[in-house]
């Protein structure tokens, strides 16, 4: 799901999302919107990263297995 921060949030919450891809754009510009501001804790594990000339990043996470 591409854009939109609330529905990620929701579905975070409720334990519908098991992997995660985050697009990492070297840009600073001082202000902008948390990317998981109401979201419980998750813990990720890394699966793969990938780099482009452009200096962007690619991660790709999927969410760990909850505990017992």
């Amino acid at each position: 799901m591409f854009g939109s921060g609330t529905i990620v949030q929701q579905l975070a919450n409720e334990g519908l999302i098991d992997e995660l891809l985050i697009v990492a754009t070297p840009v600073v510009i001082g202000t902008g919107k948390p990317l998981f501001k109401d979201v419980k804790e998750m813990k990720l594990v890394l699966l793969e990263t990938k780099h482009f000339d452009s200096g962007i990043v690619l991660l790709h996470y999927r969410i760990a297995a909850k505990g017992p």
